[in-house]
């Protein structure tokens, strides 16, 4: 995942990531979102890479991106509404901190749950741990991904946990 404090040059963090990775930019308005984002799709078409826009479907459809990751939403509302739009679309979320999900998860490819671990994030907030998240990875109906301090040494502690891939920050900065 891209972020512009933490990664402030996606094209080059994109282009040290390992063919097969996933890239999610999140732009957060920025002026140069539609240069980025196109870079980033030449980046990923050429690598093999999945390429999704973060909360901007206007701007994935105008690129060619291979999907969209929404905000957090109990109700999964865009999600449910794009789905219907883009069938194709790979769609994942990040997942609610607290209480059940009132939508549909299987509209969602994935879900990203943070922060597992202590993480630079400001917003990942307090750390669930390994036995929160492996309940959570178990028992939704959907595949789940770990965010939030996954790194070297923490990663493996996942392998076990049910979680179809980590998600990080910075990874490729």
């Amino acid at each position: 995942m891209t972020d512009p404090k933490r990664v402030p040059d996606p094209i080059a963090a994109a282009q040290k990531l390992p063919r097969g990775t996933a890239i999610i930019y999140r732009h957060f308005g920025s002026a140069h979102r539609f240069v980025d984002a196109e870079a980033l799709r030449q980046i990923t078409f050429k690598r093999g890479q999945q390429f999704l826009i973060g909360a901007d479907p206007e701007l994935a459809m105008e690129v060619g991106a291979d999907g969209v990751h929404f905000t957090r939403d109990a109700a999964l509302k865009d999600p449910a509404l794009w789905r219907q739009r883009c069938p194709d679309w790979i769609m994942s979320m990040a997942g609610i901190k607290s209480g059940d999900y009132q939508g549909d998860l299987s509209k969602l490819d994935g879900l990203l749950i943070s922060s597992v671990f202590p993480s630079q994030s400001s917003s990942a907030g307090e750390p669930i741990g390994i036995q929160a998240f492996t309940e959570k990875a178990r028992a939704l109906p959907v595949a789940v991904f770990a965010l939030g301090g996954v790194n070297k040494e923490t990663a493996p502690k996942l392998l076990s946990s049910g979680a179809a891939g980590i998600a990080g920050i910075g990874f490729g900065a």
